[in-house]
């Protein structure tokens, strides 16, 4: 599913993804950047474009201006009684790319959703999601250069995001 976001939207995550690298670099956390040819500010406004395509596509109350450090979800999504599901949502620049992680990631999520920047800046692709127990089955090291080694999910083995769509709506309402 392509989502593209507009003028207003393409503004609102360029300022939300310089504050969001900001803040990161002020509270201390280290640039864990792998792809040194990139700036590194533009991770992270990729980062909040992902977040922002896919909480339109589920429909959910995002604002690119609420930032803080990250505590293992990205987006937060309510169903019965106080419950959330938590996603991870993983960016890429690649328009064909695979499910990342870090080796020190911490997967303190339900599920992860892979979205792929398209050709062109305002167009991306939410390519699929995974559950955590089938993440970890699938999961397997892989060497992405440039001294880079870590977790990868192929894009075949994610579901679409109409499955989370539909797992959602069943917490919701069963």
């Amino acid at each position: 599913m392509i989502v593209k976001l507009n003028e207003a939207d393409m503004a609102l995550t360029e300022q939300a993804g310089r504050l969001r690298w900001q803040l990161a670099r002020a509270s201390g956390v280290v640039d864990k950047v792998v792809d040194g040819g990139r700036d590194p500010m533009s991770i992270d406004r990729l980062g909040v474009r992902a977040e922002l395509a896919v909480a339109k596509v589920l429909d959910l109350d995002f604002s690119a201006s609420t930032l803080g450090i990250d505590s293992g979800g990205d987006l937060f999504i309510p169903i019965a009684n106080d419950e959330f599901i938590t996603l991870q949502i993983k960016a890429t620049f690649h328009k064909h790319g695979n499910l990342l992680f870090r080796h020190d990631c911490k997967f303190e999520f339900m599920f992860a959703v892979l979205v792929c920047q398209q050709d062109e800046p305002n167009a991306f692709e939410i390519t699929g999601c995974i559950g955590l127990p089938k993440l970890n089955r699938k999961k397997f090291k892989a060497n992405k250069g440039k001294g880079y080694t870590g977790w990868q999910v192929n894009r075949e083995d994610l579901s679409s995001i109409s499955e989370l769509w539909g797992y959602i709506q069943k917490r919701r309402f069963s």
